[in-house]
């Protein structure tokens, strides 16, 4: 049986894989590999093993013979490097083996492996399986190798993002009734950061869309896509509505302190992180002032203007659609035209 994301049968679990340099004295820490902190080898040489459950589940029955008709790769890529590779590993009983060596010389930042099971050639067509060659049929996780130091982030500090069981006892307050739910966003206090928690306990098939890491354009990635947008969205606009709500109340604390003390006073009792929310974003809350000005102007009107919360929360929604990389109207009409395309070709 299909599911909703995929129109032809995938694998139930995702491919499991392991990674493990030849060297002994080279270890993995989970898995990473800073392979930069390594000043006597120049080259890596790994061994690469992976399993997969239930292969023959996605095949119709008389496609028995696994071998050949899949095939299971081993991608090796980075953005920065001048290489890409593949690799197909072969199959010894239920367990896939390859070797391959990595030169320093040769890769750039951080290198990405990961396994894909596709279909290695077309066959006839089989209600609720895949029939073209080159389908994506089982992924694994990604292990990474860090050629170069990774360059530190600018712009502040980021929000860490995390696999977490959402009726476990850690998020212990979705337990009762949010236990289902996709993702869930924990504002902590004090000037920590916001984590977003993924809930480990979806559906198999829904992590492995969200982690799913190609970049090529097809319904899966546009799926992929299209959630991570409406997830950041919503992020987003609790974020800076949250920010934007604090500053007012504390503006409220002191109604009849000088203007100029009150403002600056409200703006300090904000953790680092919501200053930069408003900081980053006020321009386009009040698009009409220039960008230099934004933040101040922003300030005054909050402190002047009692409604102004109110008028602000009505067009966070409107900033959050047009605050990322790609705006909300570019994924969602680029997932409508892939869509459609395939519609018109069936």
């Amino acid at each position: 049986m299909s599911d909703i994301f995929y129109q032809y049968k995938i694998l139930e679990n995702p491919i499991e894989l392991i990674v493990k340099p030849m060297n002994s004295e080279i270890e993995f820490l989970g898995n990473i590999l800073n392979f930069y902190e390594d000043e006597k080898n120049e080259k890596l040489s790994i061994k690469v093993t992976a399993k997969v459950r239930d292969i023959n589940t996605i095949l119709p029955k008389h496609f028995q013979n696994t071998s050949e008709y899949l095939d299971l790769i081993l991608l090796v890529k980075s953005v920065k490097s001048i290489f890409r590779k593949c690799y197909i590993f072969e199959k010894d009983k239920n367990i896939y083996k390859t070797v391959l060596t990595l030169n320093k010389k040769d890769w750039r930042n951080d290198v990405e492996l990961s396994a894909l099971l596709t279909l290695k050639k077309d066959i006839k067509e089989h209600q609720g399986y895949a029939s073209s060659k080159g389908a994506q049929l089982g992924w694994s996780s990604s292990y990474k190798i860090y050629f170069d130091k990774p360059e530190e982030k600018s712009g502040g500090a980021s929000m860490d993002l995390k696999w977490e069981s959402f009726s476990g006892p850690k998020l212990f307050w979705l337990n009762d009734h949010y236990s289902k739910d996709v993702y869930t966003l924990d504002i902590t206090k004090g000037n920590k950061m916001p984590k977003i928690y993924l809930n480990s306990d979806i559906d198999p098939h829904l992590k492995s869309l969200i982690e799913e890491k190609s970049t090529r354009s097809t319904n899966i990635t546009s799926s992929r896509d299209l959630m991570f947008q409406t997830i950041s969205n919503s992020i987003f606009t609790q974020l800076l509505t949250d920010s934007l709500i604090e500053f007012n109340n504390h503006l409220k604390d002191d109604p009849d302190t000088n203007k100029d003390v009150a403002i600056e006073s409200a703006w300090e009792e904000l953790a680092e992180w919501k200053k930069q929310m408003i900081e980053n974003y006020s321009h386009k809350i009040l698009p009409g002032s220039r960008k230099k000005d934004s933040l101040e102007n922003l300030k005054e009107l909050i402190h002047d203007d009692k409604d102004a919360i109110s008028e602000i929360s009505k067009k966070i929604l409107n900033i959050a659609q047009n605050s990322s990389e790609y705006s909300t109207q570019k994924v969602f009409t680029e997932h409508a035209k892939l869509l459609l395309r395939k519609d018109k070709r069936i």
